[in-house]
């Protein structure tokens, strides 16, 4: 019953929130915005009740080189988190490269989240799209530095949809404490507004299989 309620509970906020994707190595152009929610469902080849946990995300350009930033949620171990950061431009050339500052509240501790993120676009088997790498690092006073970073290849498939793939990892890049693989398909369903479908696959130290599912609004 629980992963029903939260999933009612995301559908509601779904429906009230004003939505592509996350900036990563891309500023927010001066006065426009983002907004996303989802919810995951894991732990889906266990036979009984699936955990869940949600998350919003949020994101405004302020000006030509300052975006503003807003992260709060929960992690599959009931978490909380949240944070506020600021993403500045490092380099404008073929690759992208943001700088990303943030701090606030990480399971009840206080916390700084540096990070850095990479993208460029690309083109495969003739379809547009991009690659990003997304690293940031959770510090806290009692455990120091955590860090996890996302790798993303993504291909817009058509006027209204785009998918992409990313690998998800935390700890070192050479020898990863958990490991996973995200999928998704991006549905535009109303101008300005996505709805997003999901798999999240554990390869190792991770639920063995999620589903996601979010929306995203553009402002």
């Amino acid at each position: 019953m629980q992963c029903f309620a939260l999933l009612l509970r995301a559908m509601f906020f779904c429906t009230i929130l004003p939505s592509a994707a996350l900036a990563g190595a891309w500023l927010r152009a001066e006065g426009a915005g983002f907004l996303s929610f989802s919810v995951t469902l894991d732990d889906l080849q266990d036979w009984g009740t699936p955990d869940g946990f949600g998350a919003f995300y949020g994101e405004y350009g302020l000006s030509p080189d300052l975006t503003l930033g807003l992260d709060l949620g929960t992690d599959e171990n009931g978490k909380a988190k949240a944070f506020g950061f600021v993403v500045l431009p490092i380099s404008r050339e073929a690759l992208l490269i943001n700088l990303e500052l943030g701090a606030g509240v990480n399971a009840d501790d206080p916390a700084l989240r540096p990070g850095v993120s990479l993208g460029r676009a690309v083109t495969v088997a003739g379809l547009g799209g991009w690659f990003s790498v997304d690293a940031r690092a959770i510090v806290t006073e009692d455990r120091g530095a955590v860090f996890a970073s996302d790798t993303t290849l993504g291909l817009i498939t058509g006027k209204r949809m785009k998918m992409f793939m990313q690998l998800q990892q935390g700890g070192p890049l050479s020898d990863p404490d958990w490991l996973r693989v995200a999928t998704s398909v991006v549905w535009q369903v109303a101008p300005a507004q996505h709805l997003e479908l999901g798999t999240t696959t554990g390869i190792f130290g991770a639920d063995s299989f999620g589903i996601k599912l979010g929306l995203w609004h553009d402002f």
